[in-house]
């Protein structure tokens, strides 16, 4: 499992790398919101991000903001995080198609790419007739930083 180990500057310079790899232009708010994302070490909410921006005096309209995000969740340079409470959260993503365990106390996130879920897919298609195109498994627990500060509730499975 390969975490958010890589630092906030690398992130940041794949993220504008991907951008114009896909033959989008890194205007001033583009370039705020990748620069501002930057700054968290695990997932963050658009409100989070709007916040900031505005407290780095870059503030955006929430049309443009959220425009915004969905073009880079559409590229793949952000991936959006469907939280437990049913608040939608992002991440810079380090892989095109990842998978991530969210730690529901601090936030923090372990991206990994293989799931194993190939072969049950391969499965479901031949049942069901479904041409699989995509998939999402987000997993929720708690992060060993906060295990270890005894942050811990029971598990719930």
């Amino acid at each position: 499992m390969t975490g958010l180990s890589t630092t906030p500057t690398s992130r940041v310079a794949s993220a504008v790398q991907r951008i114009s790899a896909a033959g989008y232009k890194l205007t001033a708010p583009r370039t705020a919101i990748i620069d501002a994302a930057g700054t968290y070490r695990g997932s963050f909410s658009a409100a989070q991000l709007e916040k900031t921006l505005r407290d780095r005096g870059q503030p955006l309209g929430d049309a443009s903001l959220f425009r915004t995000l969905k073009l880079f969740t559409d590229i793949g340079v952000m991936q959006r995080i469907h939280g437990i409470d049913d608040c939608h959260r992002y991440i810079l993503s380090t892989e095109l198609h990842a998978h991530r365990v969210v730690c529901t106390i601090c936030g923090d996130i372990a991206e990994f790419a293989e799931c194993g879920l190939d072969s049950m897919i391969r499965t479901l298609e031949a049942q069901t007739g479904y041409r699989i195109v995509d998939h999402l498994l987000e997993l929720f627990g708690i992060c060993p930083r906060c295990h270890l500060a005894g942050n811990a509730p029971p598990a719930r499975i």
